[in-house]
């Protein structure tokens, strides 16, 4: 059963961070794409404050969709993540092989690694930063 869930499980951690990555490559696109038109269009500089505000909020809350969106990507990652670690686990990978002593085919930090990643604190920095200029170029216009 272990040998049939093992490439199940190994495909979704690698998908999982391939749709984290995805979704901030997206959301950074969308956020400089609005920069990009609030700057270089001439009439957004003639925007009421209201409208402004309108654009800030609805700019802000698809940021912040973006960034659920991750978030929800990274639970799972780190869901399957440690379900693979159990399979690996009970295959064996970890424990000694026949070829050598003290051998195995997994080191025992494999097993940790995964809950030092700051793969998510990168995604949501760069979203963050992005939303936050994005959001000067918005509400102040004359800079």
């Amino acid at each position: 059963m272990a040998l049939r869930l093992y490439p199940i499980f190994k495909e979704e951690v690698y998908r999982r961070r391939d749709h984290m990555m995805r979704w901030t490559a997206i959301g950074a696109g969308s956020l400089v794409a609005i920069l990009c038109l609030i700057l270089l269009t001439p009439a957004a500089h003639s925007l009421t404050t209201a409208s402004r505000l309108l654009l800030a909020c609805a700019t802000f809350l698809q940021a912040l969709a973006y960034m659920g969106i991750i978030l929800q990507q990274h639970a799972r990652h780190q869901q399957a993540k440690q379900q693979l670690i159990k399979i690996e686990q009970t295959l064996g990978l970890f424990g000694e092989s026949t070829r050598t002593a003290n051998d195995t085919f997994y080191p025992d930090a494999w097993k940790t690694d995964w809950t030092r990643d700051r793969s998510l604190l990168q995604y949501m920095t760069i979203l963050s930063l992005l939303t936050g200029i994005t959001l000067v170029a918005i509400l102040l216009p004359n800079l």
